[in-house]
């Protein structure tokens, strides 16, 4: 067997303020920005901030299948926005929040320490 390596290089460059630490995908010519205290959706070809929601701590970002909502896990809370980082509920859990993902008819599915557990964009369960 043979093993390549690819070069990889930037294509782009952008300077980032205020702390950021993580950079999500947020679909083309999009990215998320993570930085202690919030999110934000970053333009790359404008260079501008879209949009931004103030939740702390984010872990992982689910994108729903349509790319409609996103899930921002935190330790113990799960954050549903539309693609415009609307805020459109928040679910507390008292363990830890493991991992998630949108089902075809968008519905979050996610699990805890001790279940399995869903919700609707809205928050319902």
């Amino acid at each position: 067997k043979q093993w390549y390596q690819r070069r990889v290089r930037a294509t782009k460059t952008i300077e980032l303020t205020g702390g950021i630490d993580y950079i999500y995908y947020a679909g083309t010519g999009t990215v998320l920005l993570r930085n202690p205290e919030s999110v934000s959706l970053y333009d790359i070809q404008q260079k501008i901030t879209v949009a931004s929601v103030r939740i702390p701590k984010v872990v992982r970002v689910v994108w729903s299948n349509d790319m409609s909502h996103l899930a921002l896990l935190c330790k113990r809370t799960i954050a549903i926005c539309n693609r415009k980082l609307e805020l459109k509920a928040t679910i507390h859990e008292s363990v830890k929040i493991k991992s998630a993902a949108w089902n075809e008819q968008g519905v979050l599915i996610y699990t805890t320490a001790n279940h399995i557990k869903y919700t609707l964009h809205n928050g319902d369960n």
